[in-house]
């Protein structure tokens, strides 16, 4: 069959789109986040932040390095690589895909305990604990992604060959096959979406209020500026993984109101809004660098001296810091809150 069938032509504008995008996210992910992932081995001290951060720069380059396979399954039009290939690689993307989404959460949440109580966090938080954290981070995605591994098959659609759930038995029959395909299928969609989606993006936001919330009532006149910095991250976030998480939704839609097991529209419109989500994995290293200070002040440094400014000051994880500025214009001492989200 002709490949250029496999794409209604009045979605195939999205293909050369969804390359470019995904192209460019490889390059910029595998790059920053492998320097990231330099930095925190090679020069920088094993702290709580360093252990974060390289597990979040980790599974995101991992997403990266998935990438092009992606591309070639979009330039392809459909899975040329066999069974075996869709099973890994689709494991391999939702593995990278919760740890990092986990990985967000969980420093989100010790920087909020960190700024409600300090004092408890300063004795609590090791290097190791936050190691046993991240190791239990991996191992929960495994389970998410687990699914994958087993279910995960190659089928032809209109003679489309495509990488694809599958959970039929030899013993069903063709009707309790699509029941319980459309059963299943709409369990996965809707976990997906709580649990990769709205939950980890509704823990972010409530440790963003949290924090904004310790800091003005502690009285730090600066608190906008951790404000500033969660509210990218969140939104960058939501930005990114909304309109995969909304086809999705829409999909699932399909399926229930129309009893629709796959659309090769549907299909392609998928695979675009993955390629915006994965560009959120090419952002993180450079959000927290470029994002709250002076960023003229930023920009003119190296990269790799702005990563470590940002990952390597432990101290700022322990609440909002009094630090004396020099004097000002007006001749008067400045005090500049610095937050634990540095």
């Amino acid at each position: 069959m002709d490949a250029s069938r496999c794409v209604p032509e009045e979605v195939g504008f999205l293909r050369p789109l969804t390359m470019a995008v995904l192209s460019v996210s490889f390059v910029v992910g595998v790059v920053g986040n492998g320097l990231v992932l330099w930095m925190t081995v090679f020069r920088m001290a094993r702290t709580v932040s360093t252990v974060w951060f390289f597990h979040l720069a980790l599974a995101d380059f991992m997403l990266s390095l998935s990438l092009p396979i992606a591309t070639y399954y979009v330039a392809s039009r459909q899975w040329l690589l066999g069974e075996w290939a869709c099973k890994l690689y689709i494991t391999f993307v939702f593995l990278a895909f919760f740890a990092s989404n986990c990985l967000l959460v969980l420093i989100s949440v010790d920087r909020c305990i960190s700024v409600l109580y300090p004092i408890w966090a300063l004795n609590r938080r090791t290097a190791q604990r936050a190691s046993s954290l991240a190791i239990a981070v991996w191992l929960l995605a495994v389970a998410l992604c687990s699914s994958h591994l087993k279910f995960r098959k190659t089928r032809k659609w209109n003679g489309c060959a495509q990488c694809y759930l599958e959970f039929s038995s030899k013993n069903e029959t063709a009707q309790t096959w699509i029941q319980g395909v459309f059963e299943i299928k709409n369990v996965v969609t809707i976990g997906h979406f709580l649990l990769g989606f709205l939950g980890p993006l509704a823990v972010i936001g409530i440790c963003a209020h949290l924090i904004r919330a310790k800091l003005l009532r502690e009285g730090w006149v600066h608190a906008h500026w951790p404000k500033r910095l969660l509210l990218v991250l969140v939104s960058a976030f939501f930005i990114c993984w909304s309109p995969f998480n909304m086809v999705l939704l829409v999909h699932l839609w399909r399926r229930v109101i129309l009893k629709e097991l796959y659309h090769p529209r549907m299909f392609i419109i998928l695979q675009t809004s993955f390629a915006l989500g994965c560009i959120n994995s090419c952002l993180n290293p450079f959000l927290y660098v470029f994002v709250g200070r002076d960023f003229k002040e930023k920009f003119f440094q190296s990269l790799p001296s702005a990563l470590a400014r940002a990952f390597g000051d432990e101290e700022l994880l322990r609440g909002p810091v009094p630090v004396a500025m020099a004097p000002g214009n007006g001749g008067s001492i400045e005090l500049e809150a610095r937050s634990c989200l540095s």
